[in-house]
């Protein structure tokens, strides 16, 4: 307290001076402070990515099922981008060679992620375990974004924890080595925050196209999984929401396919050239990979997939009985659940052999190979069930609520030791032990040797054959890159880049030349400067007939016209996206003055 003889020789402002910087201080402590809990949950989330994925931090990767591919892919990928191909669609050393139009058809987003990893100097293997690392602090970090605001930070983390503890997350990562579809588990509820936003009219429709395309170029079955799924929520939800909040979330995600037509639409239109449709009868076909109920009793310790469902399941029915009890407290809990229910029930008819008839009547769903991809969706609708049921449960008295906190942390336990098994249960390529590593010859070429010539790629991928249609072409190794198959000529290569091949030829009679060269239409023959139609050979690649005389050829690799379409699309769709929230994020002061 001032004496009234010091206060009156100060100056008015000079005692404000002295107060001011006081409540400054009080509100940016205030100010802060939901950031400083927001950098908490990060950390916590940093932690659990390390906890659950110690295993592959620590002794690398195991070499199971597809990630030999992903391997192959990013090692490829990131070197053709080193050599100023801003979009490597052609991928011109797998295939022994022979090339690949891999990413006509496969999504890059994860490519280009790991391309960047590799610029910071990482080794292909720790390229590959950051980027799996990544994938699964982002599922937490997305749930718990989406829930938050539903149903408080202590349910959105709890169930952003439950999330990255999921069976089929763990199955993704450390049996199937599927890269790309673990990063699409991060996107759903990415998916699901911007839906509900654009559905409450909140100006976040900007959000829902860019979900829609960051899971377009990621992983395109995931994309079919999530659009199956998400258009049913989306037009139920007419019933409590204005119907002109759900057009304009339908079109707000036809934006976000659009923007990713410069993939989509060659993915689509393209795949006439190759043998994708291979992919329909890959482990039996859709049909034979439906989760029969018997098998839950009689094949759960066999089989991955029976017992992943049948551990969500039982994980949803201990949630349900928490909920009955929960009710007798709050009776709005069935509420929030009721319609998540209904849409857990859907997704298990959708996987389970009662669905088989539709399955069959449907090309396109064929094309997912696996009904028991839908368990994407399951988890992440599980994580949802329990983070409401930790909403009500922490508004109950104190008995009750540490009573059901300990079946809480049993369940996320339960959770974890099946992730915890799995990533131990196969041997790693930094430790293995007295174990052999599947495919580790390979994986050793791959992430040694990748550039000689010395890897294969997905048949998928392969041209169709005129001879054979039904079976893709079969690569052989150490072929020449130009074979003299018929007459007599000499050649000189002059140039053998991933998009450009320039050779001279001196036929001393008619010749027939065969290049190492799978045959595409995005390749383009020129033979003395003039544009040469391309033949396929019996084997799939490029063949050469020329008459007598000296030539110089160049083969090119260009734009097709589905992907020239595709470009402008996207560009006229993030235009559009622009203009439509050109205002988003100003005042609406400004945008009144500007109106007037």
């Amino acid at each position: 307290m001032l004496s009234p003889k010091v206060t009156k020789l100060m100056k008015p402002e000079t005692i404000l001076d002295k107060i001011k910087p006081k409540k400054v201080s009080l509100s940016r402590q205030l100010f802060l402070r939901p950031y400083l809990l927001e950098g908490i949950i990060v950390a916590l989330l940093v932690v659990a990515t390390i906890l659950i994925n110690y295993k592959m931090i620590k002794d690398g990767i195991n070499g199971k099922v597809d990630l030999k591919w992903h391997l192959t892919w990013i090692q490829h990928f990131s070197k053709q981008l080193s050599e100023g191909i801003w979009y490597p669609r052609w991928l011109a050393g797998t295939n022994y060679g022979y090339g690949s139009p891999t990413f006509v058809f496969y999504p890059p987003f994860v490519y280009y992620l790991g391309s960047f990893l590799k610029l910071s100097g990482l080794n292909t293997q720790d390229v590959v375990i950051t980027l799996f690392s990544l994938a699964l602090f982002l599922s937490g970090f997305t749930f718990y974004l989406y829930g938050r605001n539903q149903w408080g930070r202590t349910a959105a983390l709890l169930g952003g924890f439950a999330y990255m503890t999921v069976p089929y997350i763990a199955f993704d990562i450390y049996w199937r080595g599927g890269l790309a579809s673990v990063f699409v588990q991060a996107w759903i509820p990415l998916l699901w925050w911007s839906t509900d936003q654009s559905l409450s009219e909140k100006k976040w429709r900007f959000t829902l196209p860019m979900s829609w395309t960051l899971i377009a170029l990621t992983h395109t079955p995931s994309l079919l999984v999530c659009a199956i799924v998400w258009f049913p929520y989306v037009l139920f939800s007419i019933l409590n929401r204005p119907w002109k909040a759900v057009v304009k979330t339908i079109i707000s995600a036809g934006i976000g396919w659009g923007i990713a037509s410069f993939y989509l639409l060659p993915a689509i239109l393209e795949k006439r050239f190759v043998n994708i449709e291979v992919m329909r009868g890959i482990w039996g076909g859709a049909a034979a990979n439906l989760l029969n109920f018997r098998d839950i009793f009689t094949n759960i310790d066999k089989n991955q997939i029976v017992y992943i469902f049948s551990h969500q399941a039982l994980v949803v029915l201990l949630l349900m009985i928490i909920a009955f009890v929960i009710y007798r407290y709050q009776s709005n809990i069935t509420k929030k659940i009721q319609p998540w229910l209904v849409f857990i029930l859907a997704l298990v008819f959708i996987m389970s052999s009662f669905s088989e008839f539709i399955w069959n009547m449907s090309p396109t769903l064929q094309m997912l190979q696996f009904p028991w991809r839908f368990l994407q969706i399951f988890s992440f609708v599980g994580a949802v069930v329990f983070a409401i049921v930790v909403q009500g449960l922490l508004q109950l008295p104190l008995t009750p609520r540490f009573l059901l906190s300990t079946v809480i942390i049993g369940i996320l336990f339960f959770n974890f030791s099946y992730s915890y098994k799995l990533s131990r249960k196969y041997v790693t390529l930094r430790n293995p032990g007295r174990g052999s590593i599947e495919h580790l010859s390979h994986i050793v070429t791959i992430l040694e040797d990748p550039y000689t010539n010395k890897l294969r790629d997905v048949e998928e991928y392969r041209p169709i054959l005129n001879e054979d249609p039904s079976s893709p072409p079969i690569p052989l190794q150490d072929q020449p890159k130009i074979a003299v198959v018929s007459g007599e000529a000499k050649f000189q290569i002059e140039e053998w880049k991933s998009y450009y091949r320039k050779f001279t030829v001196t036929a001393e009679k008619s010749s027939k030349l065969q290049i190492r060269l799978y045959y595409y239409p995005a390749w383009h023959l020129y033979i003395n400067q003039k544009s040469y139609p391309i033949k396929m050979s019996k084997d799939g690649s490029i063949e050469l007939q020329l008459d007598s005389g000296l030539y110089n050829v160049e083969l090119r690799y260009q734009w097709t016209l589905a992907f020239t379409i595709g470009v402008i699309v996207s560009f006229l769709s993030f235009a559009t996206l622009i203009f439509f929230n050109r205002n988003v994020g100003r005042s609406p002061h400004i945008l009144k003055q500007e109106s007037i």
